[in-house]
């Protein structure tokens, strides 16, 4: 390799390092992302993400459902599809960006906030017990197309 074919080359990868950087940290810190990828899963996984009756999964940047709907004294199970982590916290979204998806606002309310572990990890799993009728809007901290609902009938 050329001298100049080295230097173009080193100087790419120098350039394309904030970029690295910026999808890590939404992955790993507390600051929300706008840059995250998901890793692909073999279609077989994939497959057996379906979520079960009152159950949320992670998958995509998403939860699957967005909106589920169940009755007073249900437990519902979030589950991690995903190799990175998410948190579960409930609260106030808004203000979602109809080409982006990503949320512009999101208040924490303290009725739960759980880190999920990357799929297969120890604590890849989270479960609340909804004892009132009501509508609880819920958000992934870090990743800001990860919006939810569970609204629970009396």
């Amino acid at each position: 390799m050329s001298p100049t074919a080295r230097t173009i080359r080193s100087g790419l990868a120098i350039a394309a390092l904030p970029l690295v950087l910026a999808a890590l940290v939404g992955c790993t810190g507390n600051t929300p992302a706008i840059i995250a990828t998901s890793t692909s899963l073999p279609q077989a996984a994939e497959e057996s993400l379906e979520a079960g009756p009152n159950e949320v999964i992670t998958i995509g940047l998403r939860f699957m459902p967005e909106d589920i709907t169940v009755p007073v004294g249900t437990t519902v199970t979030w589950r991690n599809g995903e190799t990175i982590g998410h948190t579960i916290t409930s609260g106030a979204w808004g203000d979602v960006n109809e080409s982006t998806g990503l949320r512009g606002s999101q208040s924490a309310d303290g009725l739960f906030d759980h880190a999920l572990a990357p799929m297969g990890q120890e604590g890849d799993t989270f479960s609340f017990t909804f004892t009132e009728p009501g509508e609880y809007l819920y958000f992934c901290m870090p990743h800001l197309t990860m919006n939810a609902r569970v609204i629970v009938e009396g």
